[in-house]
């Protein structure tokens, strides 16, 4: 061999000593993607809006195993991050959502599952527990009728979260068709843009009373109204020539099926703050968390000049959006404009006769400066007026959801 070559490999052989121990080793860079794992909830979930959802998942390092929690983060294709966590519980607008986990390991690396759910409005009631007296109306002037103020007593009772949206609305409505009822259409609000998550609108009283006794017997559940005071036929025909208007006396109180709220249960839900006060009757539903009627209420100022999905604002105390704004809200009793001077003290549920059947909140018509989304505010239509500013929430007597 010549000389050239030994000194070359001699000095090959120094550096490959040169830094490197007989007991160190050097550990190849990892190039393998993190993996990530939602263990719950299921893909293809359903959910009521306003539900409180927990998510849980892992992510795992394929050399060095489970990632720390502050490596994994959830995020919603509609609502941004939800958070970073193996857990997270939250809630999520009422839309369909590619939930996403990414987990990410120490080098940079990412690795990603992902989940579709559904958040719909439902019927998400609220549990509204009964108060031995609360003072409804308000006795400064507001349009001449909410006033004296008096003391009313309710029972326990359960009241929509939501204004009733037109995709439950035609849910239930495919079904009573099917099953003897007659009632309109309705349809997606008012205005521009519209979809199933608006209001339903251009419904009358006669409807919502005949599809909340649909809405019961679909889901099992004693039906409220009837057509004479005997209560044995169902109100199942809201047609012009159908059945007409009814009393107290064609109402099954302690049935556990869906009904329209009484005036007095609207009210004591738009203005609920503990249980025991209330807010001022001459402000918006949830005045006492947020003074700014942008927070809570669409009007003429804020809506487009149309309807918007429900529960996009704040909720008042109970948990209840849109009850002011958005549309009206029909309810279940005849209007008399001296009622309240000599109303019953507990469970007051209306006058016995009437013309007219209240509605209570305003709609987004209305601005914001106007009476109407007022919460002692009485407003009333014709029975079968039918209004694409109108709308309403449902109702069930006792507690529990």
């Amino acid at each position: 061999m010549k000389r050239s070559h030994i000194l070359f490999a001699i000095v090959i052989i120094s550096i490959s000593f040169i830094g490197c121990s007989e007991d160190e080793v050097v550990k190849p860079e990892n190039n393998e993607s993190p993996t990530a794992s939602i263990t719950s909830p299921v893909n293809g979930a359903s959910f009521a809006g306003g539900a409180i959802i927990n998510f849980t998942g892992t992510g795992t390092d394929p050399e060095d195993g489970p990632l720390a929690e502050d490596s994994l983060m959830w995020t919603s294709d509609k609502d941004g991050l939800m958070g970073t966590s193996t857990a997270v519980s939250t809630s999520l607008s009422i839309n369909d959502h590619t939930v996403k986990l990414t987990v990410t390991d120490s080098e940079g690396n990412t690795g990603s599952e992902s989940i579709s759910i559904s958040v719909n409005s439902g019927a998400g009631l609220i549990s509204v527990p009964a108060t031995a007296g609360y003072p409804m109306g308000w006795d400064e002037f507001i349009s001449g009728h909410e006033d004296p103020a008096h003391t009313v007593s309710l029972s326990a009772f359960r009241i929509g979260k939501f204004e009733v949206t037109c995709e439950l609305w035609m849910g239930v409505k495919t079904w009573a068709d099917a099953n003897g009822y007659i009632m309109n259409d309705g349809v997606q609000g008012d205005g521009m843009d519209r979809t199933d998550q608006h209001p339903v609108t251009d419904i009358h009283w006669k409807d919502c009373v005949a599809w909340c006794n649909a809405y019961s017997e679909k889901e099992g559940l004693t039906p409220v109204y009837y057509t004479s005071s005997a209560q044995t036929g169902l109100y199942k025909d809201a047609s012009t020539d159908g059945h007409g208007n009814i009393g107290s006396d064609c109402v099954n109180w302690s049935a556990d099926g869906f009904r329209l709220p009484t005036e007095a249960e609207w009210e004591f839900a738009a203005r609920y703050i503990d249980g025991t006060n209330v807010s001022p009757g001459d402000k918006h539903s949830g005045y006492n968390l947020f003074p700014d009627i942008d927070d809570c209420a669409w009007f003429r100022d804020n809506s487009h000049l149309s309807t918007e999905p429900v529960s996009q604002l704040q909720a008042n105390s109970l948990g209840a959006y849109d009850m002011s704004g958005n549309v009206y809200e029909w309810c279940w009793d005849w209007y008399d404009g001296d009622y309240y001077s000599d109303s019953p003290t507990n469970n007051p549920r209306g006058p016995a006769v009437g013309v007219y059947r209240i509605h209570r909140g305003g709609s987004w018509g209305e601005s914001s400066t106007a009476i109407y989304a007022y919460v002692a505010h009485r407003g009333a239509w014709y029975p079968h007026t039918r209004s694409l500013s109108g709308g309403f929430r449902i109702c069930r007597s006792g507690s529990g959801q």
